[in-house]
């Protein structure tokens, strides 16, 4: 490793300068998102790991949400176009100008992958995956990286907290992704902070974990892009490639590139967080819906989007201020 290399970079600088667990005085810490803790759940000790499966290849020819409708079907049985033939729509339209400003993120990005192996092995790091959009595209361009690399895919595991109250599209999106990846998944149960404190136990070795954290998230308006955590979790640095992506990049990069999603996007979900506090997006709701404008539901959650098709697909909400109008407050 050139010693010119790692102090002529600034992100360099910042990772090796802050400690992994910096003293409680110290005034560079922000508040960050993990502190944020949502309700705590009973955590299991041990991790459950999942080696990754053999797949006939590592990116399928067709991307796709990875809905119930069968790929090949050219219509959702009511007449309607597939989500697939929206999405590549969707990417035929995308300005010359978006076109570059998403190739310029992957390049830093994948700048941002090769100073991160300048200072931990492969084999210190993982990545937090929950299914959403913003950790598909950190998945896509990790796995796209390591590839160019020629470091297999199953080098860097992908940690999973498991939740009672997940949508079933989650949980079976995040299986597809294992095995379409050919990644290693480690789950546990609980919290994150819980998550985080059982791996450390369980897996020592690992010093960093990718997050697709970006800087438009709740408590996340200051993040570094390798951050430690916060004093009173365990030690570890946070890394986060994705801060600068807005909401429209992350749609973008998945339509150029045809990776696959989790199929709720299709249904007018523009945030997902768990079943009790996410509803699809009233602002992508379809004004010419009677059905849903008529119906008895006692509120938006009771009604189901897939039924009545009353919700445009995610990435047509034109205010990204408006991406977590879906999240119900906390009780």
């Amino acid at each position: 490793r050139s010693t010119q290399l790692v102090t002529s970079s600034p992100l360099l600088l910042l990772a090796r300068a802050r400690p992994r667990s910096p003293p409680r005085n110290c005034r560079y810490l922000p508040t960050s998102t993990m502190n944020q803790c949502q309700r705590q759940r009973t955590s299991q000790p041990a991790a459950v790991v999942v080696p990754p499966k053999k797949s006939p290849q590592l990116f399928a020819p067709t991307k796709r949400s990875m809905s119930g409708t069968h790929p090949e079907d050219p219509s959702n049985g009511k007449g309607e176009e597939h989500p697939q033939q929206q999405q590549q729509q969707h990417s035929r339209a995308v300005q010359a100008e978006d076109r570059q400003r998403i190739a310029e993120r992957q390049r830093q990005a994948f700048e941002f992958f090769s100073q991160t192996l300048q200072i931990y092995g492969v084999e210190e790091l993982i990545f937090c995956f929950n299914g959403g959009k913003d950790c598909t595209v950190l998945l896509d361009l990790l796995m796209r990286y390591l590839r160019q690399e020629g470091i297999s895919s199953s080098d860097i595991p992908m940690l999973y907290i498991k939740s009672g109250d997940s949508f079933a599209e989650i949980d079976d999106f995040v299986e597809r992704c294992v095995a379409s990846y050919r990644v290693k998944l480690v789950e546990y149960e609980g919290s994150l902070k819980e998550a985080l404190t059982h791996m450390a136990a369980d897996m020592p070795r690992i010093q960093a974990v990718f997050v697709g954290s970006r800087n438009t998230d709740p408590y996340c308006e200051t993040l570094a892009p390798m951050q430690p955590t916060d004093i009173d979790w365990p030690p570890m640095m946070r890394l986060n490639p994705l801060l600068e992506w807005s909401y429209h990049d992350v749609w973008n990069y998945i339509h150029l590139n045809d990776v696959p999603y989790c199929s709720l996007y299709d249904k007018g979900y523009t945030s997902v967080g768990n079943r009790c506090n996410t509803i699809p997006n009233p602002h992508l709701r379809r004004p010419s819906d009677s059905q849903r404008d008529n119906c008895d539901c006692i509120t938006d959650s009771d009604c189901d989007p897939a039924e009545s098709g009353g919700y445009r697909p995610a990435w047509e909400l034109e205010d990204p201020s408006l991406e977590r109008a879906g999240r119900l407050p906390r009780k």
